[in-house]
């Protein structure tokens, strides 16, 4: 790729900076169980370019602002954009320091702006047919202001593709983000997916993953509360089968005194899939009064399949109700014996476990047809 390299100021800056610190390798603590780096080039070709991949049957029929993203770049073509909506698409600025935003920041061939002023949601759709692809997106939530986004990556199915992309949120005082991934894949699907929010004063900010199948993915998600008496909320669903790899990697950074995350995500695994979660909190000093909650509970149908959880705490204040923890294992006997007992047969009594197991992380998406979205693709998933 490095011979190909074109970019502005600030994407060479990126770009050196990358080469420098380089992609991570397998014995990488971050990437441990995720070996990316040697899996992409065995898998991807960086230079092929793929057809228009672009369907209207995608989009959702919810009312709303539907941006459309074909390989990175924004088609107003297929773009349905309300004139209240805020926006504008503008040359890459900074990158930040890990290696796949700034491998994003040097290769991103645009970077959309998005601004708060707009009560409908914005539905943002990838359409990636290219073997590799940046799309690069940042999201201004205005003090005061509510914002809901949607995200969907859709891949062709018979060409493997790299999608890396990154979303960076900054909600302003006594501000509401929402921010809500279906990441429903195909096994000709890997992606990086880069998600980042600074938290002001006052404010919520809610992530929602849902995820159920794709070849590798890897979700980054930061959260910083930098002012006091602001939230993070983070919820997450990896319900895989066949060969799937998911890597959620979180992390949630409390500065500043009075601040509250919550945090749960809950894993069911079949056949051969493989699925991660790696959640770390960090309580600053001046982080006093810092309620902070961590829950990761995973349950695996299969000997075949894997699963690899570390939950992480680390504490520099002394004023503060922390807890984490994690729990995996098999669907309870008992349980399906009550069921069973009361004339509901074993397959439908291990559905309504599993069902209302997985339906607790959906209580904070924040757009109705995309909870019914979630909650078909479950219970197609578990049927």
């Amino acid at each position: 790729m490095a011979k190909d390299f074109k970019g502005n100021g600030a994407q060479k800056k990126a770009f050196d900076t990358l080469i420098e610190i380089g992609l991570p390798k397998r014995k990488s603590e971050a990437y441990k169980f995720t070996p990316i780096t040697s899996v992409l080039e065995k898998n991807i070709d960086f230079h092929s370019t793929g057809s228009d991949l672009f369907d209207s049957n995608q989009l959702y029929k919810e009312e709303g602002s539907h941006l459309v993203l074909i390989n990175g770049k924004l088609s107003s073509e297929h773009s349905t954009i309300s004139d209240q909506l805020n926006y504008k698409v503008v040359e890459v600025t900074e990158g930040k320091h890990d290696p796949f935003s700034l491998l994003n920041a040097a290769y991103a061939e645009e970077e959309l702006t998005i601004e708060s002023g707009y009560e409908q949601p914005i539905f943002i759709y990838h359409f990636n047919s290219n073997g590799f692809s940046n799309p690069r997106i940042k999201v201004k939530v205005k003090d005061g202001h509510t914002l809901r986004v949607v995200e969907k990556l859709i891949t062709p199915e018979a060409v493997k593709t790299f999608t890396n992309s990154y979303i960076e949120f900054t909600v302003g005082i006594n501000a509401f983000g929402y921010h809500t991934k279906v990441q429903n894949y195909n096994s000709a699907t890997f992606s990086h997916e880069t998600v980042t929010a600074t938290v002001s004063r006052d404010s919520h900010f809610y992530n929602n993953t849902f995820s159920f199948e794709g070849a590798l993915v890897r979700n980054n998600l930061t959260i910083n509360l930098v002012d006091e008496n602001c939230e993070g909320h983070m919820y997450g669903l990896f319900l895989l089968d066949k060969n799937s790899h998911v890597d959620n990697n979180t992390s949630v950074d409390h500065t500043k005194p009075n601040c509250y995350s919550n945090e749960l995500y809950k894993g069911i695994l079949d056949e051969k899939a493989t699925g991660i979660f790696n959640g770390k909190i960090y309580v600053r000093q001046d982080a006093q009064k810092t309620n902070a909650f961590q829950s990761n509970n995973n349950i695996l149908l299969s000997e075949d399949a894997t699963l690899h959880t570390k939950p992480q705490l680390e504490i520099w204040a002394d004023d503060v109700k922390c807890s984490h923890g994690c729990t995996s294992g098999q669907l309870d006997e008992d349980a399906i014996f009550y069921l069973r007992a009361r004339g509901i047969d074993e397959r439908n009594a291990k559905g309504m476990i599993l069902n209302a197991f997985a339906g607790e992380t959906m209580g904070h998406v924040a757009v109705e047809s995309i909870k019914e979205e979630i909650q078909a693709l479950i219970d197609q998933k578990l049927s």
